[in-house]
């Protein structure tokens, strides 16, 4: 089946392998800080504060990275007229929603950091770890749009799935924590950071539906 890459045949060539390895180094950085949000998540649930602080530091650290990708891509690939204007435009939505993910992951470890005394609920743990799985098929399925539109396209299908299971787990635990003896406030920041850490299987979602449209409009 049609890929991304063999889509943009016109232009620059050089810098269009350029821009697919920014691509997939963007990729893997959204999927790191996904991953290290699960272990920040972990190390607070545990209690462990030093390593929750200092995964923190280090998903801050993975949304820079990102944001200098992102620049690099704009600056050196995007600058320099490597692909026709429509085709620019697309890649430039599609690098700028994986960015998403990862300002999402950054935004939820923050939230920890700032009630990291707190007591976490249970919960937070599973839900943060489908979070993961989500970014992990799709850092796979930016991987195939440049190879195998069809794989994408399976692989973006999981994911609407997996998101479905954080909205359903997240609303669980809400509702586990409203029958119990949780203060009501207690219950409520749960449910906000609950929410915060949904945010980045629903960026990846929104990614993964992208990456849909593209297939539709090119294979």
């Amino acid at each position: 089946m049609s890929a991304f890459s063999k889509i943009l045949g016109l232009g620059d060539k050089a810098l269009q392998d350029q821009a697919d390895m920014l691509l997939l180094r963007l990729a893997k950085t959204m999927q790191v800080a996904s991953a290290r949000l699960f272990d920040c998540v972990t190390g607070w649930t545990e209690r462990d504060m030093d390593r929750a602080r200092t995964i923190e530091g280090e998903i801050v650290q993975l949304e820079r990275q990102g944001d200098a990708i992102v620049d690099e891509i704009v600056e050196s690939i995007f600058a320099k007229n490597a692909y026709p204007p429509q085709q620019t435009q697309e890649r430039y939505e599609l690098v700028k929603r994986i960015d998403d993910v990862i300002d999402a992951a950054e935004r939820a470890a923050k939230l920890i950091g700032a009630i990291r005394s707190r007591s976490p609920p249970d919960g937070l743990k599973a839900i943060a770890e489908k979070c993961w799985n989500c970014t992990d098929l799709l850092q796979d399925a930016i991987k195939h749009i440049l190879t195998d539109f069809k794989a994408a396209w399976d692989l973006s299908r999981r994911i609407e799935v997996i998101r479905e299971e954080t909205r359903d787990m997240h609303y669980s635990l809400l509702e586990r924590l409203m029958n119990s003896s949780v203060d009501l406030s207690e219950a409520l920041l749960a449910h906000r950071l609950g929410e915060q850490i949904i945010a980045v299987a629903i960026a990846a979602e929104e990614v993964s539906d992208f990456i849909r449209t593209l297939v539709v409009k090119y294979m």
